[in-house]
C-alpha cells in the first residue's frame, strides 16, 4: 500500500487540478444569487490563510448533494446558500490543522453565522432568509459538542455536510493525515460504520462486526442521517469505498490510484 504521505499528496494534486473544472460544473446549476455568494466564497479561497486545502472541494462536493437532497425532499432551498457559508468561520481559526477540536467548531459556528449574516445582507438576501440561514449555520456541527440538532432545515444542512464524509476524497484524507491511528482503510471504515449505522448496518455482517468496544469508541459519533436520500446516497458511497478496500493493486500503485480518483470525483458531481 501506498505510504499515507503519498496517498495526502495525490489526494491534494488531483483536488487542485480539478477544481476548476468542478466549479464550472457547479455554477451551471446553481441560480443567480447561490452563484454570487459562491463567487464572493472563492475569491475568498484566494487567500490560502482562510482555507484548509480540502475546503473548495468540501463546498462544491457538498453544495452539489444540497441541489439534490432539496429536491428530493421538498427542502428549502436556502439550504444550498447555507452550505456554500457553512465553514467560513474558519477564516477565523488561525491554527487550522488542530480545526476538529470542539474549541475550533465552536468558534467556527458563531464566527461563521455573524460574517454569514453580513455576506448575505450585501447580496440583497431578505432578513427572514438571513435569519434561517444564519440560524443553520450557527448550530450545524452542534452534534460533534455533544447537542442534537432539530427543525426540518438544520438537519438537511447537516446532512449535506456530513455526506462529504463518505466521499472519496474526504475519506483518504481522514485515512492519511497525521495523527490518525488506522492501519489500513477497513480500520477506519469500520468507525465510519458506527458512526452512521452504530450496530444495524446493511453491510456484510461477517466482514463488518460492530462489537461493544466500537460502539464505545465511536458513541459520541454516532449520528445517522436525517433523511432517505441521504441514507441511500451515503449506501452507496460505503458501497464504493468498500469496493475499493479489497482492491490490493488501487492503493498500491500511485499511477492506477491517481487516475480512479480524478474519475470518483468527477462522477460525483453527476445526479446523486
Amino acid at each position: 500500500m501506498l505510504k499515507y504521505k503519498e496517498i495526502l499528496e495525490i489526494l491534494e494534486e488531483v483536488a487542485e487540478k480539478n477544481e476548476n473544472n468542478l466549479k464550472m460544473i457547479l455554477e451551471k446549476k446553481l441560480n443567480e444569487r447561490e452563484k454570487s455568494v459562491f463567487r464572493w466564497l472563492f475569491k475568498e479561497y484566494e487567500d490560502p490563510s482562510k482555507k484548509r486545502w480540502f475546503d473548495p472541494h468540501h463546498i462544491i462536493f457538498s453544495t452539489n448533494f444540497a441541489l439534490s437532497l432539496v429536491e428530493e425532499e421538498n427542502l428549502d432551498r436556502l439550504i444550498v446558500t447555507a452550505i456554500i457559508l457553512h465553514d467560513i468561520g474558519y477564516f477565523a481559526i488561525a491554527d487550522k490543522k488542530n480545526w476538529i477540536n470542539s474549541n475550533s467548531r465552536i468558534i467556527h459556528m458563531q464566527e461563521g453565522a455573524a460574517l454569514a449574516s453580513k455576506i448575505l445582507y450585501e447580496q440583497g438576501f431578505n432578513s427572514k432568509e438571513i435569519e434561517k440561514v444564519v440560524g443553520m449555520i450557527a448550530v450545524h456541527d452542534n452534534p460533534y459538542i455533544g447537542i442534537p440538532i432539530t427543525g426540518s432545515d438544520r438537519l438537511g444542512l447537516r446532512d449535506c455536510d456530513r455526506a462529504w464524509v463518505m466521499h472519496s476524497l474526504s475519506f483518504y484524507k481522514d485515512l492519511s493525515e497525521t495523527g490518525r491511528n488506522y492501519e489500513n482503510p477497513k480500520e477506519l471504515l469500520l468507525d465510519r460504520i458506527v458512526q452512521f449505522y452504530s450496530h444495524e448496518h446493511p453491510f456484510n455482517r461477517s466482514e463488518w462486526k460492530v462489537d461493544l468496544q466500537e460502539l464505545k469508541d465511536n458513541g459520541m459519533y454516532i449520528e445517522k442521517p436525517a433523511y432517505e436520500f441521504t441514507k441511500q446516497y451515503t449506501e452507496k458511497q460505503f458501497n464504493e469505498r468498500i469496493t475499493e478496500s479489497n482492491d490490493r493493486g488501487l492503493l498500491s500503485n500511485r499511477e492506477l490510484f491517481t487516475k480512479y480518483l480524478e474519475e470518483n470525483i468527477i462522477n460525483s458531481m453527476e445526479k446523486n
